[in-house]
């Protein structure tokens, strides 16, 4: 299709059997960054912004899936480095699959095909470990909450004539809490 492009790397097909699912969607931001295949390309995906080192496991990129665990821990920059991940992982995955298409075509030779969609393609482990760390860590909290409260019922409440606050109209807010 789009071979004969100046700075095309590789073909549409190429891209279309390394990316699998979604596509379309990749194709078309690709299409816009071959022009300049070594250069920082600007672009936004929701799912990296949402899911940041969940969608790079998913996506095979795995030292940049530790890159972004690692920045997370970041004090005070967690929305800075979440917005920059959304706007670079297209970006990244374009060079990602131009390496591995590379590689591919460099082992392989002609019959390189058919292991693009092996080099690429999705984990689809990935959802349903997100999906359980994230139900784990749910419950985690939710315990931690309810033994916290159970804790501190049985600190305050056996002692009603305690008064916590000097003013009237709080006392009596704090009381009807419980």
């Amino acid at each position: 299709m789009n071979q004969g492009m100046a700075n095309s790397p590789h073909s549409d097909e190429d891209y279309a059997a390394f990316v699998g699912k979604n596509v379309q969607k990749f194709l078309s931001k690709f299409t816009g960054f071959r022009m300049d295949p070594g250069g920082f390309h600007a672009s936004w995906n929701w799912a990296a912004f949402f899911f940041s080192f969940w969608w790079f496991l998913y996506r095979k990129m795995y030292m940049w899936a530790v890159i972004c665990f690692i920045t997370f821990w970041l004090p005070y920059f967690n929305l800075i480095v979440w917005i920059a991940w959304g706007v670079a992982a297209n970006g990244l995955y374009f060079k990602h699959a131009n390496e591995k298409i590379s590689e591919v075509k460099m082992y392989q030779g002609d019959r390189y095909g058919v292991f693009l969609s092996d080099a690429g393609g999705v984990n689809g482990w990935v959802p349903w470990v997100a999906l359980l760390v994230s139900g784990g860590f749910f419950m985690l909290f939710a315990l931690l909450g309810l033994l916290g409260f159970a804790f501190l019922s049985t600190v305050w409440l056996p002692f009603p004539d305690v008064t916590f606050f000097t003013d009237p109209p709080m006392e009596i807010l704090f009381r009807l809490s419980f």
